[in-house]
């Protein structure tokens, strides 16, 4: 009746069968006592409570002691089934590397109502509303005191039912939380419960890192979680090759990667400009550009896709598990691009937001999801970019250098425009070289670029040291434009103990009164002395309540991002920032923020009034919209000047505090022709002419001078007037003089997607009849002996996009696509879904219909949830349901039961939802909701 005592993790089992008899204060715990208690969850709790209160050398002596203790009950329990794992253990412990169990679907605030629903308390009393109140500790301190008296002293839960209880809430969701809760209270003493709820949380507090549990558990064990990211993958790996109870054996530094097993990344190392002459002279690197999207996985085994975002989050039935799947956005495409001899592949690279339209990229910050994407876009689509292979043919790459994974690379998979592309390599000669594919990527607005080592294997989750290195204009001083930004207000850390993140700002405009707006968040940049010191000096100075500026008639804008505390601009600080953007956003007042900001120093010189005012931040955001990839993007790269020799020789930036530098927050970005870069060795324009004679008017067009940058960027040379040596004439848009040249039938006149395309892809295309505005005789030819009369190509497979465009060039002079016939529909539908289904699928086509809906309509939710269930299957079936906000007469109106209005009523309320539409011949029918129901069990 007293339950298990709690672990000991001081007693020493390895000499308790052979002790004498001991005095009676003197605690024993003998081998099969030991069983029982390591088995109990009480156990594990009174642990975790011990290494909470624990200072940081005992905290992991407990934590390595209960490990070893626990590896000798595991040997003491002999071979075979029954031998206990530690891996129902470390789903309690690491609750965060679970990734066995789903989400749990719990917030703090979730979970408190779900423990008053369960314990039936009174929502008003002023307990209650102490525990759903947002207080400085955690939950699980808070609910301590009510559950005193409300479960018992003692629990009798073990690790496994534990871990039951928690499957069962994972996979029910909160609806089951209060179930399962009830069974948890009755059965767990209030220390078990508090464990219970930060492990529901998956914050267990411990102020232990998980990577340091896994050390302390055994050597490897982070290695080997980093390459699998299965705890118990991990647990069987270790567990299965160990030679004692007492010696644990250490893994090889590697990983073994397997498809469909999420890997965690391996990250690129920051580095300083400085530092590369050295990399040069030691090591051969490769030169990757940076991309701006979301770091993926794509694994396949031979049938199964996954997709994997950086976290390990599966998003395969967003971009489609097989090939045939129906609303897969991305491996329809995918799986015909795999080379004939491969089985199994792991890709490792950038999702990136590919626009039809521009035939670029979009950047991240232009808010566009790429998982959210869905087939019907017409406009953007995902496209990835893969940058290398960890896995082939059943071989884990993760040992092989880089240099052999970049040719295996290139063997594996076909490029494909806009859907997958391998990412530009370039192997760097010497420094100089260096510096001209930097300023290379600079004049293209890309966020950077990566060095790799050619002999650097691939080492998931690490960054240090791994041979991957980063180079961004932001690392760099004097590259890029900095701000002079004053603190508005300041967020608190987790406990609320002390401020962890600035809100700054700008100056508006000349107004009557002082008037601050809010621009960036920053937490970066600061050692932890200088954020002691700067809470020291702000602490007396934060407000709380509503942001009124303080005294003076001055006014705070904060917008969107409202700051825990808030201070009078009399009163605070100025902050120099640097960032790699500046970004249109309407989270901050200003309407702009800095992408990954970071204060540079503290700039106690300036007062509030000499900040970066709104009109200077105006300025640099239009400073460079003319560039060739700025048009109709919300982000302006801060990059001011090229790279240049000197910055490979300075020294290390002086102290912060004493070295405050001059603010360069008004200086655009300007280019000077003199420093354009050179042209790419074997451009694909290489000795050809090119005549550009106007842009698109649309927004976001490429302006003339940018596409002839683009003309000597890629060897050609960008000439004013055509003469008969001219390759061709670009046009974005049909003027007068266009037209004019358009007529003599001398020049090829094609459309500035052609130029934008084929830079984009490194090579010269050969025009499509897409491209053409008029073409010369031969062009006309060769294009009459590679494309029909529609310009659909007798060879290159049809894309999506050219589909569409084809379907468009056949409707003639209407411009209307070819429309299918009802008998060519069905066949269709029976190729693609089959007969049966298909058949079933166009029950309701053709018909629309709405559901009745008036204030006495429904009786309680649940006929309406029915009768809303009934039209979603009208849906499913073919049908359209016309909701309350679509204006438009139905073919039917559908009436739940328990409806009391008079058909009279009804027949007005259809009338007045049709929004003057004249009735068709048939008019509109009334039908009870469940002629749905009764309609597709009859087929008919």
């Amino acid at each position: 009746g007293q339950g298990l005592p709690a672990y000991n993790s001081n007693a020493r089992t390895d000499k308790a069968r052979t002790a004498p008899p001991r005095a009676a204060s003197v605690a024993v715990v003998f081998p099969s006592r030991l069983d029982r208690t390591m088995e109990s969850f009480g156990v594990l709790s009174s642990l975790l409570e011990k290494v909470h209160h624990a200072q940081r050398p005992g905290k992991e002596a407990a934590l390595r002691k209960f490990f070893q203790d626990f590896e000798r009950y595991r040997q003491s329990c002999g071979e075979g089934p029954k031998r206990p794992s530690i891996h129902a253990w470390l789903r309690l412990l690491l609750p965060g590397l679970d990734r066995e169990r789903k989400a749990y679907g719990l917030r703090e605030r979730s979970l408190a109502e779900a423990y008053v629903r369960a314990l039936g308390l009174d929502r008003r009393s002023e307990d209650v509303q102490r525990l759903l109140s947002a207080a400085t500790d955690d939950l699980a301190t808070r609910l301590s005191s009510l559950l005193h008296g409300r479960c018992p002293a003692v629990g009798d839960l073990t690790v496994a039912e534990v871990n039951a209880r928690l499957d069962a809430i994972a996979d029910g969701g909160p609806a089951a939380a209060r179930t399962e809760l009830v069974q948890l209270i009755e059965r767990a003493s209030p220390l078990d419960q508090r464990w219970l709820v930060r492990i529901l949380l998956r914050n267990l507090r411990l102020a232990v890192s998980s990577r340091r549990i896994l050390q302390l558990y055994h050597p490897s064990a982070p290695t080997i979680y980093d390459g699998a990211s299965d705890l118990k993958q991990m647990v069987e790996q270790i567990e299965s090759r160990q030679a004692t109870a007492d010696e644990l054996l250490d893994e090889p530094d590697g990983a073994v990667i397997r498809p469909l097993h999420f890997v965690r990344p391996m990250l690129c190392q920051r580095l300083e400009l400085r530092q590369v002459g050295e990399l040069l002279r030691r090591d051969a690197y490769w030169l990757e550009t940076k991309m701006d999207g979301e770091r993926f996985q794509v694994h396949w085994d031979g049938e199964t896709f996954r997709y994997y975002s950086r976290n390990g989050h599966d998003y395969s039935e967003s971009f489609g598990r097989s090939a045939d799947q129906v609303g897969g956005t991305l491996t329809p495409m995918l799986a015909t691009l795999l080379a004939p001899s491969v089985r199994s592949l792991v890709l490792d690279g950038e999702m990136m937001v590919f626009d039809r339209r521009t035939l670029r990229y979009r950047d991240k910050c232009d808010g566009t999801d790429v998982k959210a994407l869905r087939p019907g876009n017409t406009q953007l689509r995902p496209c990835f970019c893969a940058y290398d292979v960890l896995h082939h043919n059943g071989r884990s790459l993760a040992g092989v250098p880089y240099a052999e994974r970049a040719r295996l690379l290139a063997e594996s998979v076909r490029e494909q425009f806009g859907f997958l592309e391998r990412c530009r390599r370039v192997r760097v000669r010497d420094p100089p070289h260096l510096l001209e594919l930097i300023n290379g990527a600079i004049d293209e607005r890309q966020e950077g670029v990566v060095l790799k080592r050619e002999d650097a294997p691939y080492r998931p989750n690490r960054r240090a040291g791994t041979g991957w290195y980063k180079i961004k204009p932001d690392y760099v001083d004097g590259l890029v434009v900095d701000f002079d930004l004053l603190v508005l207000g300041g967020f608190y850390n987790q406990r609320r103990t002390y401020v962890n993140a600035f809100l700054v700002g700008v100056a508006a405009r000349t107004t009557p009164r002082p008037e601050y707006l809010s621009v960036a968040k920053v937490s970066m940049g600061l050692g932890t002395l200088e954020w002691q010191q700067l809470n020291q000096t702000l602490r007396p100075h934060w407000r709380t309540g509503p942001v009124d500026g303080g005294d003076g008639g001055t006014v705070v804008q904060c917008g969107q991002t409202a700051p825990d505390v808030w201070i009078a601009p009399a009163d605070s600080i100025t902050l120099q920032l640097r960032g790699s953007e500046l970004v249109r956003s309407d989270s901050y007042a200003a309407g702009y923020t800095i992408r990954f900001p970071r204060i540079v120093t503290v700039r106690p010189d300036k007062l509030p009034d000499e900040v970066c005012t709104l009109d200077e931040l105006e300025q640099v955001a239009g400073s460079n919209r003319a560039a060739p990839s700025a048009g109709g993007q919300r982000a302006t790269k801060l990059a001011k000047r090229h790279v240049t020799l000197e910055d490979l020789s300075a020294p290390p930036t002086a102290s912060k505090a004493k070295a405050p530098r001059k603010r360069a927050a008004l200086v655009p970005l300007e280019r000077n022709p003199e420093q354009e870069p050179p042209p790419l060795p074997g451009g694909m324009l290489q000795g050809r002419d090119v005549c550009v004679m106007s842009v698109g008017s649309q927004p976001g067009a490429a302006t003339i001078d940018a596409l002839e940058r683009l003309v000597r960027r890629h060897g050609g040379r960008a000439v004013a007037n055509p003469t008969p040596a001219t390759y061709a004439i670009v046009a974005g848009r049909v003027t007068f003089k266009v037209r004019k040249y358009m007529e003599t039938g001398r020049w090829d006149v094609v459309r500035d997607e052609w130029l934008l395309r084929a830079s984009t892809k490194g090579r010269l295309e050969a025009f499509r009849p897409e491209d053409m505005l008029s073409a010369t005789e031969p062009t006309r030819m060769r294009l009459a002996q590679q494309y029909d009369r529609y310009g659909d190509s007798y060879t290159r497979p049809t894309t999506p996009t050219s589909f569409g465009a084809l379907l468009r060039r056949m409707g003639g002079d209407t411009g209307e696509p070819g429309r299918l016939t009802d008998r060519e529909v069905v066949r269709g539908e029976r190729m693609l879904l089959g007969v049966r289904h298909a058949t079933r699928m166009r029950l309701f086509r053709g018909l629309t219909g709405r559901l009745y809906r008036s204030a006495q309509a429904w009786d309680g939710q649940v006929a309406e949830y029915r009768a809303q269930r009934d039209m979603l299957r009208f849906v499913q079936y073919g049908g359209r349901w016309l909701r309350d906000s679509e204006p438009g007469r139905a073919r039917y109106v559908f009436v739940a039961p328990g409806a009391t209005a008079t058909v009279q009523e009804m027949e007005r309320w259809a009338d007045q939802m049709a929004a003057g539409e004249p009735a068709s011949g048939d008019g509109t029918t009334l039908l009870q909701v469940r002629w749905i129901g009764r309609s597709i069990e009859a087929g008919q």
